[in-house]
């Protein structure tokens, strides 16, 4: 259900992340129910991990406050816990005004209020045991420093929520973005803190609840390429490549922007293949998108639509033996795990795309993606199956078609209607 460092569960068909916790024995009639499930109404797994860990930390409280007492079965309706919202102890002390519970006794301390604890140390060790992506940390640790800045210590026992909210209006106040500061600046802070609290180092999180209001961005045209961007992007891989740029950079440009509009993949997906990711199932040549590369964590296997093939994709495939098809790693230079070569190769892609004069409210990358989406829909392609295809479904949505998975996805892809685009002279 839930992984101990509080990684939530994951809607096979939304996509959206959700908070599912068993309710102690000692609760079940209290609460009305064995089990506490709600939205966490998000994508983003690591904004899920905050909100996740902020409710369990919430309903932890809740539960502790109701200290496992016996509720008079005459008065159980009246007094029942909203278990989604009650983090707060709301329906708690409610539940006490009308004499319902008995004082809950005292917690244990599991922090010692005059114990220093050092911000830094917490935020590696938790970068640590939960196994926070290398970009991740490379974008958090520098936000870190700047509270520490902010505050003038590193102690986060002293750290109050009035320390955070003024933190928070100082950043806005210096015109970052609302954006930035909600899913950057505070989620940083709020999950280090958390799992503070979570190991017992704090008694509670002062940033909790801390919220960053931001507006709704207008939307003034599709996220995806239309029909014309799609023409421009594509007629421009066919360009005899520059002398100025490499091999591999000239194959990306060929080819990523095809396999993307034929697959709905992620660039950063297609841009560490290899040629082990081009496998044969049952006479269908696949593309094998690792589960390394995959924001959901979980390998999918993509065939390749008629038109790349005789284009002469696996021509190309052939021609890079072992070595990645759009980078050559020995001509790093010292690319990091924060910054993997591939996803340089990526943001190059978006440069170009630019380049071309593309609308520069489309995502460059991106947009192939919303593009598949919009398409898969006119052509009545099942909705698991684009979930499926497109990495937004479970593995367990994909095994209900077993070993018919490669021909019924060959079948749905096949429906995309080719791009007709010629070469420039």
């Amino acid at each position: 259900m839930v992984h101990a460092l509080g990684t939530p569960k994951r809607h096979p068909q939304s996509g959206i992340y959700l908070f599912r916790k068993r309710v102690p024995e000692r609760l079940k009639d209290f609460i009305g129910k064995s089990e506490i499930k709600f939205s966490l109404q998000t994508r983003d797994p690591v904004v899920a991990r905050i909100r996740n860990l902020e409710e369990m930390a919430r309903l932890a409280r809740a539960w502790s406050e109701i200290g496992g007492s016996v509720v008079d079965g005459t008065r159980h309706a009246a007094i029942c816990v909203d278990c989604k919202t009650a983090g707060s102890g709301a329906a708690a002390a409610a539940a006490l005004a009308a004499g319902a519970l008995p004082p809950p006794s005292a917690p244990a301390a599991t922090a010692t209020a005059n114990t220093p604890v050092a911000l830094r140390p917490i935020f590696e060790s938790y970068a640590k045991e939960a196994e926070l992506a290398p970009s991740t940390v490379k974008r958090w640790s520098p936000v870190l420093d700047r509270l520490i800045g902010h505050l003038g210590h590193d102690d986060a026992a002293a750290i109050t929520r009035a320390d955070i909210v003024a933190w928070k209006d100082a950043l806005l106040d210096g015109d970052m973005s609302n954006v930035t500061v909600r899913d950057v600046y505070v989620a940083a802070v709020k999950a280090t803190l958390q799992y503070a609290v979570d190991q017992g180092r704090l008694a509670e999180n002062p940033a909790a609840g801390v919220k960053v209001r931001v507006r709704e961005a207008p939307v003034e045209r599709d996220k995806g390429f239309d029909g014309k961007e799609a023409e421009t992007i594509l007629s421009a891989t066919l360009r005899k490549p520059s002398d100025k740029i490499s091999v591999e950079m000239a194959a990306a440009r060929r080819w990523v922007p095809w396999i993307c509009a034929y697959t709905g993949a992620r660039v950063n997906e297609i841009t560490p293949l290899t040629r082990r990711d081009f496998v044969l199932r049952d006479g269908i040549w696949m593309i094998r998108i690792r589960a390394e590369n995959n924001k959901g964590r979980k390998f999918r296997e993509v065939p390749l639509h008629s038109h790349l093939i005789e284009q002469g994709l696996l021509d190309y495939v052939k021609t890079r033996g072992s070595r990645p098809l759009f980078y050559d790693p020995r001509r790093s230079r010292g690319g990091k795990d924060s910054n993997p070569h591939h996803k340089k190769v990526g943001e190059r892609l978006a440069e170009w795309v630019r380049s071309l004069g593309i609308d520069d409210r489309v995502a460059p990358n991106h947009g192939w993606r919303h593009r598949f989406s919009s398409i898969a829909r006119v052509v009545a392609m099942p909705e698991d199956v684009r979930n499926i295809v497109q990495g937004h479904a479970g593995t367990k949505v994909a095994d209900r078609y077993g070993e018919t998975w490669p021909l019924v996805a060959l079948r749905e892809i096949e429906k995309l209607p080719r791009y007709a685009v010629e070469r420039e002279t």
